[in-house]
């Protein structure tokens, strides 16, 4: 699968992408990843389920499934990562 970048450009899907932004997220909501990592390895698991059905997928899609599968799971992560994107993504 590939992934469409926010300037247009592609690359391969590389999980480990998407599970060190969870770990981030986690520690910064006050958790550590061992605390949360069931949780984080459901996640990450209804994420590639959902993205395992397509070639080609941009980011802001494979945020929105994120945070989607993060707010029924665990809110507090979610909103860590809401944050981090509201400081540091404009």
């Amino acid at each position: 699968m590939k992934v469409v970048k926010k300037k247009g450009q592609a690359e391969a899907f590389k999980a480990q992408k998407i599970k060190g932004a969870l770990q981030k997220a986690t520690i910064d909501a006050g958790y550590s990843v061992e605390e949360k990592q069931n949780i984080l390895d459901e996640v990450f698991n209804n994420i590639n389920r959902k993205l395992d059905q397509k070639n080609e997928v941009d980011t802001q899609t494979i945020r929105g499934c994120l945070l989607t599968e993060l707010d029924k799971c665990e809110p507090y992560i979610a909103k860590s990562w809401r944050n981090f994107d509201r400081k540091y993504k404009k």
